[in-house]
């Protein structure tokens, strides 16, 4: 008799206690959320950041407690399912290397909600990080652009092995935004530096940013045509703003320099 198999109703404390366990989390959730929307002082981002970490650590407390309940039951189908077992272990790959980079994140503290990093070929400014994966609002991929774009990347924690994080900016510093405009002229704009980097600096003052200064540097193409290279401190939601109207200001003032047509 003792070896016969347990019958299905045995399994009934374990379902009962697995949604008892969800029940539970789920109302700390909404608890949670609500008692977050009624503090009206607290700022967006720290309010963003704390719900993040709430519902990370909820998730992470419902895995283990699941996996707990369920374990004698787990044990028993890896026993008699060996081969299954290793297939998933397999295809699951994936999953723990992105669950170990999120462990890696959270210990090292790489980066946090708010912040603009680059992993890999990916920038921009992190918006959410769950279990897996880190949502960036993305940034324009020219080389030192930090100009946002309206559209969004999932990025997820396994790459946090195989590519280099880099933080360009933490969370309320504004980094640098570095454009450039090249100009076939014959005008020598060498000589004209002092006057340009004065306009530049007039129209970030126009455009709202008058606490920082432009920082300007002249170079030539692979054409031999010259090149204004420019870097200002801004935001994401700023840099278009501000690099348009000092590509506007400066082209202006360039062309103004250039002879008459057939001189």
């Amino acid at each position: 008799m003792s070896n016969l198999p347990l019958p299905p109703e045995s399994s009934l404390p374990d379902v009962l206690a697995s949604i008892a366990l969800l029940a539970v989390l789920l109302s700390a959730w909404l608890i949670t959320g609500r008692a977050f929307r009624a503090r009206d002082n607290l700022p967006r981002l720290v309010a963003r950041r704390w719900t993040a970490n709430v519902r990370n650590a909820l998730l992470l407390i419902a895995v283990v407690g699941l996996l707990m309940i369920w374990a004698p039951q787990l044990r028993t189908f890896a026993l008699s399912l060996t081969a299954v077992a290793v297939a998933i272990v397999v295809a699951t790959k994936e999953l723990i290397l992105c669950l170990s980079g999120s462990a890696f994140r959270t210990f090292t503290r790489a980066y946090s909600i708010g912040d603009i990093i680059e992993i890999g070929s990916h920038r921009g400014e992190v918006i959410d990080i769950n279990l897996l994966s880190t949502r960036l609002r993305e940034m324009d991929r020219r080389d030192g652009s930090i100009r946002a774009l309206d559209q969004g990347v999932v990025v997820p924690h396994s790459l946090l092995f195989t590519q280099p994080a880099r933080v360009l900016a933490r969370e309320g510093r504004r980094p640098v935004h570095a454009f450039a405009i090249v100009f076939e002229t014959r005008t020598d704009l060498f000589a004209r530096l002092g006057e340009i980097e004065s306009r530049a600096n007039d129209a970030l003052r126009q455009a709202g940013g008058d606490e920082e200064r432009v920082t300007l540097a002249i170079s030539t193409s692979d054409l031999g045509r010259l090149r204004l290279e420019f870097e200002v401190a801004a935001t994401p939601d700023e840099a278009a703003g501000l690099e348009k109207a000092i590509t506007v200001a400066v082209g202006s003032f360039v062309l103004s320099l250039a002879p008459p047509p057939g001189e």
